[in-house]
């Protein structure tokens, strides 16, 4: 009887349910090729906010993801100014905040609009809590000077005091970096023809990655798709801290903190050139001394891991990815982030005894 039944659906009611499906495994592709992308009904990022969130951020340093941050702040607070709550387009709502980014003007809230107003380019003059630029300009000025980039979670704590605001916009931060479009620092994540993760961003012509002013590096159009996927999985975690923590999950999903051998380790999971040696189980990293035996000896054409004992790093196409920051780095702060290729003979003379591995093929 259910055969029978199933046979006779029509493709009225078959086509809608196909069409869900594969929607559905088209998101779980997502999910598994970069990790958690935050909520499922987060909206994508109005195109005519993108300009004004970025350029905040740059001016107040926020380093290339500080764009997505603001962003989520702005979501949150305000549903992109769309809000009919009280205090988002006049007065102030019960706490004292007011305008689409919330800020305070009094009570509760505190007085955070006197202190750290901004009276932007392109909005009224004098600067108005109500404006979305002077208002985006302003949290981006309040964030930097509570930590960010350097200490994102503490910087969105000193915005909201409270631990659920700070992953809500943790998760939102890393749904728009994937999946919205900001210029040329947005990296997306999608499903590949044969199945596999294919992650873009900035890239450059010829053989050799470049450091741009944000911090993220421009991958060579001149190479393998791997070692494009490798530069693109070191984008994503440039802004996050130093940390020896080993958790569950780090190489699949963007944690807050990386060490040496994590970093790397994420970048070659990234990147599919992972081998058994990488990882101990539950997606958790190993140390820089798993990776002496990675992949096949001596430098690569493309990708070389240096590894030693107490510390590993990894070369990409002429650019480096390291914990140890051997000259100024942008966002500052500690964790991964890439270094010009000078910096290898201090680095390789820092009393290490080091090792170099590469992937097969590269």
């Amino acid at each position: 009887m259910r055969r029978l039944f199933v046979l006779a659906l029509s493709l009225t009611i078959l086509l809608p349910l196909l069409a869900v499906l594969l929607a559905f495994a088209a998101a779980t592709s997502q999910a598994e090729c970069g990790g958690a992308v935050g909520p499922g009904d987060a909206p994508d990022v109005p195109s005519s906010l993108v300009a004004i969130y970025e350029q905040a951020a740059d001016t107040y340093q926020l380093g290339g993801a500080g764009w997505a941050y603001l962003a989520a702040i702005n979501e949150i607070e305000s549903d992109f100014d769309e809000s009919t709550l009280p205090g988002v387009h006049s007065g102030a709502n019960a706490d004292g905040a007011a305008g689409p980014m919330q800020i305070g003007i009094g009570g509760a809230a505190g007085n955070t609009w006197a202190t750290y107003q901004v009276d932007a380019p392109g909005g009224p003059t004098p600067p108005s809590v109500y404006n979305e630029t002077d208002a985006v300009y302003t949290a981006a000025n309040y964030l930097h000077a509570h930590g960010a980039p350097a200490d994102w979670p503490a910087a969105i704590y000193a915005y909201n005091h409270a631990a659920w605001y700070v992953t809500q916009v943790q998760q939102l931060h890393q749904h728009y970096s994937q999946n919205a479009g900001a210029g040329s620092t947005v990296l997306t994540t999608d499903t590949g023809s044969a199945g596999g993760c294919v992650t873009t961003g900035p890239t450059t012509p010829g053989a050799a990655a470049r450091i741009l002013p944000d911090g993220l590096a421009a991958a060579p159009l001149d190479a393998p798709e791997p070692v494009q996927a490798a530069i693109a999985a070191g984008n994503r975690i440039i802004d996050t801290s130093y940390s020896t923590e080993r958790q569950p999950n780090m190489l699949s999903t963007v944690m807050a903190s990386y060490d040496c051998s994590g970093s790397t380790d994420f970048v070659l999971y990234q990147a599919e050139l992972n081998t058994p040696q990488v990882d101990i189980g539950d997606g958790i990293a190993g140390d820089s001394g798993m990776l002496e035996s990675y992949g096949d000896p001596g430098p690569g054409q493309w990708i070389t891991v240096y590894a030693s004992a107490g510390h590993a790093f990894i070369e990409i196409a002429g650019i480096v990815l390291d914990t140890a920051h051997w000259t100024p780095t942008v966002p500052p702060g500690s964790g991964p982030r890439w270094q010009p290729a000078t910096i290898l003979p201090a680095q390789l003379a820092d009393g290490n005894t080091w090792t170099e591995r590469h992937p097969p093929s590269l």
